[in-house]
Formats: C-alpha cells, structure tokens, sequence
C-alpha cells in the first residue's frame, strides 16, 4: 500500500515577500538613513506582488514557483525601486560610448516572479 503525502506550501511572509532588512541586504546597505524611504517601497511591491500570479502557491494553488522565488524577486524589484532615485530620467550611467539607460525590464526580476516569458501555463 503507498499512500500520498501532500505538501502545503509554505505562505509567504506575513509582512512580505520583499522586506526592508532583505532589500538592505540585496544593496549592501547597512545604515538606517533611507529605512522610510525603504519601507514605503517595500508596501508598494507588497502589494503589487500579492496580486500577481507568481503568489498563488502560498495559496497553495499552483507549484511551479516557490516562496522563495517570490521573496527574492520581490527584494529585487524593490531594490530596482529604490535605485530608480539615482536614474529619474532613466539614465543609468554616463560613459565613453555615451549613456547607458535603465533596461525597461529586468529578466531576473521576471524569472523569479514568473511574468512575461517566465509565466506559468494557465487554463481559463
């Protein structure tokens, strides 16, 4: 006799996915100067990502995307976020070739939540 062990997945973050300590980490800041800053951006991301698909498996709902996927994409996308102050104008950098713009989408960012190309198949 085999008998079938369902695994629940485990829900994201209560106060996330992105958090402000992981998106400190991702940018390797450690002072406290932009926390607010920080923290407003985070909720937005929160938000927004919550809403999307790649959140469903902690609703235990779809399986290819892991909790861990949507955390640290989300950290990415608010980490992208909160570098867009230095690029108001989407300009990333100034060199010898001229300007280096802000890529319109971040492939990482997209692969980790699942959107674009990296999205699940759905039926319906």
């Amino acid at each position: 006799m085999t008998s079938t062990v369902t695994e629940t997945p485990a829900p994201l973050p209560e106060e996330g996915p992105a958090s402000v300590a992981g998106v400190k980490l991702h940018l390797g800041v450690t002072d406290a100067r932009d926390d607010a800053r920080l923290g407003t951006i985070v909720a937005a991301v929160n938000a927004k990502v919550r809403r999307w698909p790649c959140s469903e498996p902690a609703q235990g709902l779809l399986d290819w995307t892991t909790v861990e996927d949507v955390v640290e994409g989300a950290n990415l996308l608010a980490s992208r976020l909160f570098r867009r102050k230095n690029s108001p104008a989407g300009v990333e950098a100034f060199g010898a070739d001229g300007l280096a713009y802000v890529q319109r989408q971040d492939p990482d960012v997209a692969m980790l939540l699942g959107l674009g190309p990296w999205q699940g198949p759905a039926v319906g």
